[in-house]
């Protein structure tokens, strides 16, 4: 799988998704139409211990009250609650579908969704390797079963590691799917906005195996930002992405 290999091999790859993650951060909350003013003020206004309740009853008197629904979200994120805070994320999104700062948050989350999910995934590969090693030299070890016991240990394990892949590759997407929203959002003539959104949307496209968009928005991210001090990197993913694609 080419996200696994540019990972393991590719180290440079690493600091274009981290400069990525940090970039969005700072710019999660600009955009056309956006609030990103409001929720930052509602995030900071959503500390207390009655946050999250006070937004829940809010949202069960009045359910299509989009403000109610960001609060709700902010209050869930500010509690960690990710799977929480992203459904009232996208509740709010479908009455206010064009509110890029929506978006904006939204990603964030399913990025950190989708990251947590690779760990979880590599710490299974890891294991998986472990108990998969060479464990036959000993005579006595065969003869006490231990070479049965770890073929039974390493099924197991293998079948969480693929479990854990496909939980991946399904929050990979969903990530994708809303950087794709976000994209027809915000127009191209929201340059740098729009350039960071192509560079996010890549990132979750490769990640979810979509080399075919992931190059098209890394394109899109060098025709808008042609100056970019990751033009150089994106030049390299970009080779790595066209290889795997077979392009």
């Amino acid at each position: 799988m080419f996200f696994m290999r540019l990972r393991r091999s590719a180290k440079w790859a690493f600091i274009v998704v981290v400069f990525a993650f940090a970039f969005s951060f700072l710019f999660a909350g600009v955009g056309s139409g956006g609030s990103g003013g409001d929720i930052v003020q509602e995030i900071l206004g959503s500390r207390g211990s009655d946050a999250v309740k006070s937004a829940e009853k809010d949202v069960a008197k009045h359910p299509n009250n989009a403000s109610g629904w960001i609060r709700l979200a902010q209050a869930y994120d500010g509690k960690d609650r990710r799977g929480d805070a992203i459904n009232a994320y996208k509740k709010y999104l479908t009455l206010k579908p064009k509110d890029s700062s929506g978006f904006a948050q939204l990603g964030r989350l399913q990025e950190e969704v989708t990251t947590l999910r690779w760990y979880r995934y590599q710490k299974l590969q890891s294991e998986l390797a472990v108990a998969s090693g060479p464990t036959g030299s000993d005579p006595l070890q065969t003869l006490a079963g231990t070479d049965q016991l770890l073929s039974a240990y390493a099924s197991l394990v293998s079948t969480k590691a693929n479990s854990a892949y496909n939980s991946y590759i399904n929050a990979a997407k969903a990530w994708e799917g809303t950087y794709k929203r976000y994209a027809k959002a915000v127009p191209v003539s929201s340059t740098l906005q729009r350039a960071q959104i192509e560079f996010q949307l890549a990132q979750a496209a490769s990640s979810a195996g979509d080399y075919a968009t992931a190059i098209k928005s890394y394109e899109t991210y060098l025709r808008l930002t042609p100056k970019s001090p990751l033009a150089a990197q994106v030049r390299k993913v970009l080779v790595e992405l066209r290889k795997a694609s077979g392009g």
